[in-house]
């Protein structure tokens, strides 16, 4: 046997013969082993080798690219750039290290050091030039140098025009700008050549998952993390993809395979926590936001997701404090606001509560949920008027999402990226009915689905818990309200104003009782009340104009909606109603001169842009009504009229191709067929542009779709009159007439015969629907003109006679019977002139009869004059003109007739009234 100390000696031996063996390894054996485990897949034991390869040989300038390219691949950007900067120190090659150095530049967010090292020398070759100029653009465009970014972007794309990352870096600039659609046309445009570029795969499913297309997002997400099974990048993404599609099995098949690549990465921690939120272990969530932000005490999303949660744990003062520290880095965002104010109003703190949802209501008023939790608070503030007015608002807008049941949505404010930004999630809290004035929702949300016995029920019981409060009163008298049982109704408002008479929604309602039993006085004189306790209170201000609109008095109107704004300036409505206002006056200055006084984030509001817009294109400001509209497309793609009136406004700023995108736009939006407007607007469009092929297509659509509305048969008759077809115009109309059979369709009717050479016909059409509707004024009109046309002067006049007699007194119709009646009964004819003057002092052909028939009877001077103004009104009217020259000529005043009658000659060559003029030029002569 060998004694301790050999065999110690032997084994000392032994390790140096094995130490030595391993000291005879070179740097080059070192780095061909790492070759090998990079070629198999074995990132981990290639580094291990290459680390050996240094330490045998710390120049040794192969291993150092070799390892930065691997600590590239694995994310250690840090680790990545020191390698490479070591074999730059080395003297490697340009083109050896310089790309992956900027790579890892740009990863690690160190781009100013990039700018400042990274330098393109013409002497490089083409590509890699192009390479590192792509790479500086992402750098400027980091630090919002845009236009030194696309200059570097346009150089690298000059050198290599299908410089992914160059291309890649343009899109993102879109994006930037809102120019979603161009963006993922110009991914689109990469992948097609470069398919196995994984950053534009991965922009590219970035970008589809915030337009909601789960499905190629995923399909991106893999193909990227089929090219690179390393980058984390796509195994997030994917999570956030299964995530958003409620698939927890695949999410968490997706963090087993990131936690094997990236398992430090902070967005493991926040995936994780978003699963076992979606999961309901809100506890095992909260341990992990935690460990998150300890690392990264800041990350917002951790933060919002850890006040969810913490809401959900019971936690309220601390979901107070994360939500507090959010709604600092985000103010104004609604979502976030609402779970902050259901958490102070969990806290009891409900004036704390106001102060959050009360800064973003203006902003979002439609939001039925913000509306109830708001309403809620005042109340438990003691502000009973006020919560039961945004309670009532909410329910008016949305009864189930008032009520909230058992959730508040959070919305989309989270996603899986580490950059800090808030995106796309939909998560819940539960509520318990301690947060809301859930019974108080639940009587309106019978009340506004109609089922009344059951209000009641719920109201009257109420009363007995509450019964200090005037709120189930006053719900109790909607009830009866709702059932026209009035005096019910007025009785139970009463009692609310007896348990607190400042209680002024139950006074708002005794307004609104008497408005539906036409009692307009009543109504004002609750109005009134309501204005003597309060003297800006926006709801009776408007309702007082309200009561001036339904009487017909447009100024008084005016007035109290400019007192409602006056006193309530940070109110959107009396604006949008006052803009309204003047918009159907035709008023569209006007209308422009009221929103311009509004705030800037409400003039952004969609139902500001809307009036807006309406109110440039009625004012003639087609380019400014293309700009309102299309921002209004922007803020609600999916708004149908948004895109019809810049459909509209296009067609009037000249843009028909535009207009024409617009409208089809707006019929993808109408896949049930409802709004026939939109369909008939683009057949017009067609029509306008001589397309009647297309027109006749798009009327065929509108009888289809929508069989009892007569334009389309409208188009179809105009689209065969412009081809030349008239029988088939006709054929159409008549159609139209059968659909609609109304005086305005037969005269429609009567009056394409007439133009089609079957004046006959027309008079028979006309004299059929008289027999039956004997008192239709404007049919006995229109057949006075046929007949008048047609030198039937017996009975055109007896038609007219008619006419005046059943509708008001028409200057043209009076008009056109005092020629009638000149060769007839003069007394009569003058008469009618007159009378038409009276009416319409101001157009020259009624001037000029009432003119020729004063000259006619013998009252020359007085003519003369007539006739005269008439020729102010309408110089280069040949007829007025002869009249004139006739006149003077008559009167012997030659001299003045003579110019009168060569203009005519020299304006009117050719033509009988130029024949009329020389002839009586000859008479002068004479």
């Amino acid at each position: 046997m060998l004694s301790r100390a050999l065999f110690c000696f032997v084994v000392a031996v032994g390790l140096a013969v094995t130490c030595g063996s391993s000291v005879a390894a070179s740097a080059d054996d070192y780095f061909s082993e790492a070759q090998k485990y990079v070629a198999e897949g074995s990132v981990k034991s290639a580094i291990i080798e290459l680390k050996n390869a240094l330490q045998k040989d710390p120049t040794h300038v192969k291993s150092r690219l070799l390892l930065g390219s691997l600590y590239l691949r694995n994310g250690d950007t840090a680790a990545a750039v020191k390698e490479y900067g070591r074999a730059r120190e080395l003297g490697a090659a340009d083109d050896l290290w310089m790309r992956g150095y900027a790579r890892a530049l740009v990863l690690q967010g160190s781009f100013q050091q990039l700018l400042d090292e990274v330098r393109v020398k013409p002497s490089m070759p083409g590509e890699l030039r192009a390479q590192l100029l792509a790479m500086r653009g992402n750098a400027q465009i980091a630090l919002r140098h845009i236009d030194e970014g696309i200059a570097e972007y346009d150089a690298a794309l000059a050198l290599e025009p299908g410089n992914p990352v160059a291309r890649l870096g343009k899109a993102q600039i879109m994006l930037g700008e809102g120019r979603e659609d161009e963006a993922l046309a110009q991914f689109n445009e990469v992948l097609a050549e470069n398919p196995g570029h994984v950053e534009t795969r991965l922009a590219r499913g970035d970008l589809r998952r915030r337009m909601h297309q789960l499905a190629d997002a995923a399909a991106d997400y893999q193909r990227a993390a089929e090219e690179d099974p390393v980058n984390p990048r796509a195994r997030i993404g994917l999570a956030l993809v299964h995530i958003a599609q409620r698939d927890i099995a695949a999410a968490k098949q997706d963090l087993e395979a990131l936690n094997k690549i990236a398992r430090d990465v902070p967005a493991v921690n926040y995936l994780r926590a978003l699963v076992s939120f979606q999961e309901g272990d809100y506890d095992r969530a909260s341990d992990e936001l935690q460990t998150l932000l300890r690392v990264a005490p800041s990350n917002v999303q951790a933060q919002l997701l850890y006040g969810i949660v913490s809401y959900a744990r019971n936690q309220f003062t601390i979901a107070d404090d994360y939500l507090t520290r959010v709604y600092s880095s985000i103010p104004g965002n609604v979502q976030v606001a609402k779970i902050l104010g259901a958490t102070r109003l969990k806290l009891r703190q409900p004036d704390r509560a106001v102060q959050v949802l009360g800064g973003v209501v203006d902003a979002n008023s439609g939001d039925a949920q913000l509306l109830a939790l708001l309403g809620t608070a005042y109340i438990q503030s003691g502000n009973n008027s006020k919560g039961a007015e945004y309670i009532e608002k909410a329910v008016e807008i949305d009864p189930d999402r008032a009520l909230l049941r058992t959730q508040l949505a959070i919305g989309k404010i989270a996603s899986g990226d580490t950059s800090g930004a808030i995106s796309q999630l939909e998560s819940a809290v539960a509520l318990d009915q301690d947060v809301l004035q859930a019974d108080v929702l639940l009587v309106l949300s019978y009340l506004n689905k109609h089922e009344f016995d059951k209000a009641i029920a719920a109201s009257e019981a109420l009363e007995k818990r509450m019964v200090d409060s005037p709120i189930p009163y006053n719900l109790t008298g909607l009830a009866y309200l709702a059932q026209s049982r009035f005096d019910e109704a007025q009785a139970k408002f009463e009692q609310a104003l007896e348990k607190d008479p400042n209680f002024l929604v139950a006074i708002m309602n005794i307004a609104r009782k008497s408005t539906l039993q036409g009692d307009a006085e009543a109504a004002a004189r609750a109005y009134e009340r309501v204005l003597q306790r309060d003297p800006k209170h926006l709801g009776a201000l408007l309702g007082m104009a309200a009561l001036a609109k339904a009487g017909g008095d447009a100024a008084a109107t005016e007035q109290w909606l400019l007192r409602a704004n006056e006193s309530n300036p940070k109110a959107l409505q009396p604006m949008l109603i006052l803009a309204e206002h003047y918009l159907r006056a035709n008023e569209g200055l006007k209308a422009m001169t009221a929103l311009s006084g509004l705030a800037p984030e409400q003039a952004e509001h969609p139902a500001a842009l809307r009036l807006k817009g309406m109110a440039q294109l009625q004012s003639g400001d087609y380019p400014s009504a293309v700009f309102t509209f299309s921002t209004l497309t922007e803020r609600q793609p999916e708004l149908l009229e948004g895109w019809f009136q810049l459909a509209r406004a296009q067609v009037a700023g000249g843009d028909p191709d535009a207009a024409r995108d617009s409208f089809r736009r707006a019929i993808e939006l109408d896949p049930e067929h409802k709004v026939p407007l939109v369909w008939i607007g683009l057949a017009e469009l067609e029509l306008r542009e001589n397309r009647y092929d297309q027109a006749l297509e798009q009327a065929k659509q509108i009888k289809t779709y929508f069989p009892d509305n007569v334009y389309g048969y409208d188009i179809e008759a105009a689209a065969y009159r412009g081809k030349g077809d008239i029988e088939a115009s006709l054929a159409a109309t008549e159609a139209g007439l059968a659909v609609e059979r109304t005086s305005r369709r037969v005269r429609i009717f009567a009056n394409a015969l007439t133009a089609a050479g079957k004046a006959d016909k027309g008079v028979k059409v006309l004299n059929d629907w008289l027999a039956e509707h004997s008192d239709d004024g404007s049919a006995w009109a229109n057949l006075g003109m046929l007949q008048q046309q047609a030198g039937r002067a017996g009975e055109a006049i007896a038609a007219y006679e008619q006419a005046i007699s059943k509708v008001e007194v028409n200057p043209v119709i009076l008009n056109n019977m005092a020629w009638l009646y000149l060769e007839r009964d003069g007394k009569r004819a003058l008469e009618l002139a007159t009378r038409a003057y009276e009416l319409a002092p101001s157009r020259a052909e009624i001037v000029d009869t009432y003119g020729w028939i004063l000259f006619q009877q013998g009252r020359a001077p007085e003519g003369l004059a007539a006739l005269q103004q008439a020729f102010v009104i309408a110089p280069r009217n040949a007829e007025i003109g002869l009249h004139v020259a006739e006149a003077l000529h008559r009167l012997d005043r030659d001299s003045e007739a003579r110019p009168v009658l060569e203009r005519i000659v020299r304006e009117n060559p050719n033509t009988q009234h130029a024949e009329a003029a020389n002839a009586l030029l000859q008479r002068l002569r004479g």
